[in-house]
């Protein structure tokens, strides 16, 4: 089983104002300033029901990435319960948008495998 970890290129305190992150006090700690973004993702009636929040460190450049109802802190249990339900075209437009999302901020995936050696980078 392998790990997941986004990083930012450029996680640089005017590049992350300039691209819209907030800074977080609740996500921040002693040395470390987190900046979050948020974005919909899934509409109805032309309101957000599914947002994305993407923090990020401005110490090391790791990004964590939450699905959320939208105007919640509410996980949205498909996108990370994927087994159960029939979900699988909703989750495909949701990684589309993400993928879209971390292409443009220039955050990479790598994935590495249980012996943290590096396997892929993707995006």
């Amino acid at each position: 089983m392998g790990q997941v970890i986004y990083k930012i290129k450029d996680y640089s305190k005017d590049f992350l104002l300039k691209h819209k992150f907030k800074y977080s006090s609740y996500l921040s700690e002693y040395g470390d300033d987190v900046y979050t973004y948020k974005f919909p993702l899934i509409y109805s009636i032309k309101i957000p029901v599914i947002e994305c929040e993407i923090s990020v460190s401005a110490v090391t450049g790791v990004v964590n990435l939450n699905i959320y109802k939208a105007g919640t802190k509410e996980l949205y249990p498909p996108y990370y319960d994927k087994e159960y339900g029939n979900y699988k075209n909703i989750l495909k437009l949701i990684d589309t948008k993400i993928n879209r999302k971390l292409k443009e901020l220039g955050i990479k995936k790598y994935e590495y495998d249980i012996n943290i050696r590096l396997v892929k980078s993707s995006i």
